[in-house]
C-alpha cells in the first residue's frame, strides 16, 4: 500500500472522530463485515448513521455461513463497545483510478447472486479457489490481515493465491494509522485471506 491517506471519518482505535455530515465513496468497516456507503453522518451527540448502505460479509443460517450482501440503514452510539471499527472517505483521486480502469473482459464470470469463493474464520471454512482457478471473476470485495480489498476482478493464480485486479485498498500500516490507496493489482497469499465475496451482479443494479 503506498502513501496516500485518506479522510479518515472516524477510527475507533485511534480514538478519531470526525462530526458532520459526508457524502461520496465511504468504506466503514463493522467487526467481520464491510459497509459500502455514499453517505455518513456523525452528530453532536456522537452518533453514526448510515443509510441505506451496502453490508457485505457472512453470516450463520442454519449453523452454515452463507454470504450476503444487502441495503440497510445503520445507527451505532460512540462507545467502547460499539463493533464499528473505522470509516474511511475514499479520494475522488482515488476513486478516479479505480472507475477508469474497469472494462470488460469477454471471459470474465460474472454471478448473478451474491457468493462466498473463500471463508476461513471462526464462522466456517469455505474454499472454491481450486474450483475457479485461472478464470476471472468479477466484483470481489475480499478482508484480509489488516485489510479490505475491493476490486474489479479477481483472478486465481496457478499457486491457488488470490491476484485481484483494480484495486482499492483499505487498511493499518505499522503505526495503526488507516491508509487508502489504489493498485492496478495485488498479489495476495490466501493464508492472509479471512474471506473474499463475489458481489452478484443483481445487488449491484440496486
Amino acid at each position: 500500500m503506498n502513501e496516500l491517506t485518506d479522510f479518515v471519518l472516524y477510527d475507533a482505535l485511534k480514538k478519531k472522530v470526525s462530526i458532520g455530515t459526508f457524502t461520496g465513496s465511504i468504506i466503514s468497516k463493522c467487526q467481520d463485515k464491510i459497509i459500502f456507503s455514499d453517505n455518513l453522518t456523525i452528530s453532536d451527540s456522537e452518533r453514526i448513521s448510515i443509510s441505506q448502505g451496502l453490508i457485505v460479509g457472512f453470516e450463520n443460517g442454519d449453523k452454515k455461513p452463507s454470504a450476503i450482501s444487502k441495503k440497510a440503514d445503520f445507527s451505532w452510539e460512540i462507545r467502547e463497545d460499539s463493533p464499528l471499527e473505522y470509516a474511511v472517505l475514499i479520494s475522488e483521486n482515488i476513486m478516479e483510478q479505480y472507475n477508469k480502469e474497469q472494462f470488460p473482459f469477454p471471459f470474465t464470470i460474472s454471478l448473478c447472486h451474491t457468493a462466498g469463493l473463500y471463508l476461513n474464520n471462526a464462522r466456517g471454512e469455505i474454499d472454491h479457489l481450486d474450483f475457479f482457478k485461472d478464470e476471472i471473476l468479477k466484483n470481489p470485495v475480499s478482508l484480509i490481515e489488516n485489510g479490505i480489498i475491493m476490486a474489479d476482478r479477481v483472478v486465481i493464480n496457478e499457486k491457488g493465491d488470490p491476484v485481484f485486479y483494480d484495486c482499492i485498498i483499505v487498511g493499518r500500516d505499522d503505526d495503526d494509522e488507516i491508509k487508502a490507496s489504489y493498485e492496478f493489482f495485488v498479489n495476495v497469499d490466501d493464508k492472509n485471506v479471512l474471506y473474499i465475496i463475489i458481489l452478484g451482479i443483481e445487488e449491484l443494479k440496486v
